[in-house]
């Protein structure tokens, strides 16, 4: 739909491991609180070390995956005769 909601979550890399641990312990209880508190559906959840990874494209195919196309199987041609 139009109204999703995404979750944005990131955490620089350069940081240490504490902080990282309680910035992850963090994010749960944001989540659960948006959902029960304030009735929010999280459509999607992103995860990087820099804002900057997070583009407008990288949002759009979250909702819109490209379409792999699948090639057939190729039969191999019969050997020649001996």
């Amino acid at each position: 739909t139009t109204n999703s909601i995404i979750f944005i979550y990131t955490c620089p890399s350069g940081s240490k491991v504490k902080e990282r641990m309680i910035y992850a312990s963090f994010k749960k209880v944001v989540m659960e609180t948006a959902s029960a508190e304030a009735g929010f559906e999280i459509a999607k959840k992103l995860e990087a070390s820099s804002p900057a990874e997070i583009t407008p494209e990288m949002i759009g195919e979250e909702f819109q995956p490209r379409q792999e196309q699948k090639q057939e199987f190729a039969r191999p041609k019969r050997p020649g005769k001996r």
